[in-house]
């Protein structure tokens, strides 16, 4: 992973992004997203910010073991806008 794709700026390097924390899985209770975090080597949901552009919150799902980014979504309160799978990542 060299790159994120960010929905405004486009495809920019990851030196312009800051990882901010690995988010719970979807549909955990408050103890399991605070005590019982599962990182899987397969999947990851994390927090980004484009803190050398435009400022937005990203929520990135990848593959930590091998960097591809599956999934990015812009955080905007509870509206999410998501972007292709196929605009998120550079295979480098």
């Amino acid at each position: 992973m060299n790159r994120l794709y960010c929905p405004f700026c486009g495809p920019r390097e990851l030196e312009e992004f800051r990882f901010h924390k690995t988010l719970a899985e979807p549909g955990a209770d408050a103890y399991e997203e605070v005590y019982a975090r599962i990182n899987r080597p397969t999947m990851s949901l994390e927090h980004w910010q484009h803190v050398h552009g435009c400022r937005a919150w990203l929520r990135v799902h990848r593959n930590p073991s091998d960097g591809t980014v599956r999934e990015v979504r812009l955080v905007a309160g509870s509206d999410e806008a998501s972007l292709s799978k196929d605009s998120t990542h550079d295979p480098a």
